[in-house]
């Protein structure tokens, strides 16, 4: 007899794969919405933990202009002339009026014989006191290369480095060089104004202190008419020992009538290679140089320069008059060192320190002199010699022979308001410009709705 058995066979729950994707997608979602919300946390604490660690930006303000004239006692009398063995100040002669000259009233030539016998007393005065010697020459030239010493502690080697390869797959660097002045210190970084040419299209850019140390540098800002550049070194990429041994430079002023025949130092690379000096006088500045929107004395020396200088020219006590420039002076003294004159680029340089834009309106201008307007029977104001292609002048109509006498409420009556009045704006500010015309033998007035660009 058998018997049949029944067999119960238990299988196991088949799995729901939509239930399980729907699960895998919740799973993989809440992963990313707490990732995100970690990374946002995250990069709110770090940002403002780094905003409280950073230390504070300030504004760079350069000195104002400084008087170079030496105070009367200061002045060195014939009876005041140090002997061979005190130091030996440098000084300017004192002017002597024609009451001083010996009367009360003189003739023209009278009193330029009266000044010429006073000053050649004080001369006899000095050459008699003093012991004149070779050494005598050697210790003022000593004591001037002091100065220079001094003067280079804000002296610093700028290079720009750029990365190739060769035929062969090969990588070389490249290297130009160049000397820059240390400005300021703005909290945060050491800024060094140098020539943007040798920074150009570099991909490392470094900086070389007095001491020998090196350290990184980025650029802040370029002016493109004047080719200056401020670059900036982070000041925690800088040794506590090398902080001491530099310092910024200080600025001087640059008139016409107390510049000209000013004694002066050239530092940095004016023989083409750093660490040269030259030793001059500042021989002229009506050379001026017209640029878009303002325009720049240069300043010409009879140092012996290379083409390739780059540096400042500083005086006797240490404060920058000009800043090296290349490229502008006639061929027949292509190698005497001619330089931006320090007053006219202040404004310059300060934006680029702040890495400011400067208004742009783009004409190149000069002033209508006295001469000229009582000539040509033209109105006082800034003369517009040309406009620059595509600025905000040529794009509003102004053309060249516009006297431009207003800008907004400003009244232009020379080419240096035209300038002051530009900087007291901003770009992409509206503004209208009112200009005279000459057109069918008179002056009309024109005005023109112009936006300011930035530069």
């Amino acid at each position: 007899m058998s018997s049949d058995f029944i067999k119960e066979k238990i299988k196991d729950k088949p799995i729901d794969k939509k239930k399980l994707a729907k699960k895998l997608g919740y799973t993989v979602l809440i992963a990313i919405v707490f990732g995100a919300v970690s990374a946002l946390v995250f990069g709110l604490v770090y940002s403002r933990v780094r905003k409280e660690e950073a230390p504070e930006v300030k504004e760079v303000e350069l000195s104002g202009p400084e008087s170079l004239s030496v105070s009367d006692d200061e002045m060195l009398s014939g009876d005041e002339i140090p002997s061979d063995e005190d130091s030996v100040s440098v000084g300017y002669a004192p002017s002597l009026s024609a009451d001083e000259a010996g009367g009360d009233t003189v003739s023209a030539d009278a009193a330029s014989e009266s000044e010429n016998s006073a000053a050649q007393t004080i001369v006899n005065n000095i050459t008699n006191k003093l012991d004149l010697t070779p050494e005598s020459y050697a210790k003022l030239h000593r004591r001037l290369h002091d100065v220079a010493l001094d003067a280079e502690r804000s002296i610093v080697t700028v290079t720009g480095t750029t990365t190739d390869t060769d035929w062969f797959e090969n990588t070389f660097e490249n290297g130009n060089s160049t000397a820059g002045v240390i400005i300021a210190d703005n909290g945060r970084q050491l800024l060094v104004l140098t020539d943007s040419r040798v920074t150009e299209n570099a991909d490392e850019i470094s900086v070389r202190f007095a001491d020998g140390t090196t350290a990184k540098a980025k650029i802040i800002k370029t002016d493109p008419d004047t080719s200056l550049q401020v670059v900036g070194i982070e000041l925690t990429d800088i040794g506590d020992e090398t902080k001491r041994q530099i310092e910024s430079a200080s600025l001087g002023s640059t008139t016409y009538a107390s510049t000209v025949g000013t004694p002066v130092i050239a530092i940095g690379s004016p023989l083409g290679f750093l660490g040269s000096e030259g030793y001059g006088l500042i021989t002229s500045m009506s050379q001026e140089e017209e640029m878009s929107d303002f325009n720049v004395h240069l300043l010409t020396t009879d140092i012996f320069g290379s083409e390739n200088a780059s540096g400042v020219v500083i005086d006797y006590n240490g404060k920058v008059m000009g800043v090296i420039t290349t490229g502008y002076q006639p061929k027949d003294t292509s190698n005497l060192i001619t330089t931006y004159s320090i007053s006219d680029i202040k404004d310059v340089i300060e934006n680029l320190a702040n890495g400011k834009d400067r208004p742009y309106l783009g004409v190149v201008g000069t002033s209508v002199t006295e001469e000229a307007a009582a000539a040509h029977d033209m109105p006082k104001g800034a003369y517009v010699i040309n406009v620059d292609a595509d600025s905000p002048a040529m794009k509003a109509g102004i053309q060249s022979g516009d006297v431009i006498t207003r800008i907004g409420t400003q009244i232009i009556t020379d080419y240096s308001d035209y300038t002051k009045a530009l900087t007291e704006l901003a770009p992409e500010i509206e503004t209208v410009v009112t200009v005279q015309r000459f057109s069918r033998g008179d002056y009309t007035e024109l005005t023109f709705e112009t936006e300011l660009s930035k530069r």
